[in-house]
């Protein structure tokens, strides 16, 4: 792919320049360090809600580690959105301002382009989740006992390959999609539209969004043996993605 390394280079770069790995570095620590403080505070937390003049008490309460990764995998989902938003724009932002095009008229291969959005999308992501498991995992550890946890690397694995699979679907959205609110929305329906369908528990082990049920796996209410059919499908529908952006990005019209 003539291009691919330039593109990388000056993607890399504009997240840099724009601010967007400060963001997303920014945020994910702040995740990261959240989910254990909001499990650590919650008794507190708790007990001021307490309306002791309404006859409304709340006892003693008592959290665990699996309380702080509850609120990790919760919080994994607000910042795929926040990222979903910020870098759904990185394509047809591009093409409808022209920036692109002086780039792939030049011979510039066009899968390269899109392909080198993607690879950093992904590099920007993993880097971060990872950091926010990691500072999460030390953080929990530090006040409880993560080995308490079932399978807490499995289920979080599992997490990052549905997160994965939904950027690689954003951008093959993006790959023929003229404006950033046709990207969003084609992305929140392949999200939505699956977890619609899990509701009915024999298709659910099929889909992708079975995959985010991070404290699911972790507390043992389901086996992720059982996901086997949903990490083929998701593994398969990323790989069909991207095979597929690289496709379509060649017939959009500049």
């Amino acid at each position: 792919m003539n291009g691919f390394t330039p593109f990388l280079k000056k993607e890399v770069f504009e997240l840099y320049r724009r601010g967007r790995l400060l963001l997303f570095g920014i945020l994910f620590v702040f995740f990261a360090i959240l989910s254990p403080a909001t499990a650590k505070l919650m008794p507190q937390l708790l007990k001021m809600a307490s309306l002791e003049e309404q006859g409304i008490i709340i006892g003693d309460v008592t959290v665990t580690a699996s309380n702080s990764w509850e609120q990790f995998f919760g919080n994994l989902s607000t910042i795929l959105i926040v990222f979903v938003i910020v870098f759904a724009g990185s394509v047809t932002k591009e093409f409808s301002g022209g920036t692109a095009i002086p780039l792939l008229t030049k011979g510039l291969s066009r899968p390269a382009f899109i392909l080198s959005k993607l690879t950093a999308a992904v590099g920007v992501w993993s880097a971060g989740f990872w950091l926010c498991f990691g500072i999460c995992y030390g953080y929990t550890g530090y006040y409880w006992d993560n080995s308490a946890v079932n399978d807490l690397f499995a289920s979080t694995a599992l997490w990052w390959l549905f997160s994965v699979m939904v950027i690689c679907v954003m951008y093959l959205f993006s790959s023929f999609a003229r404006t950033t609110t046709q990207v969003l929305l084609g992305t929140g329906a392949s999200v939505l539209i699956p977890y619609l369908i899990s509701m009915a528990k024999p298709a659910k082990k099929f889909l992708p969004t079975s995959l985010a049920s991070g404290i699911s796996f972790c507390s043992g209410e389901v086996s992720i043996s059982e996901c086997a059919p949903a990490i083929a499908v998701t593994a398969a529908i990323a790989v069909a993605s991207v095979v597929l952006s690289a496709v379509l990005i060649k017939k959009r019209k500049i």
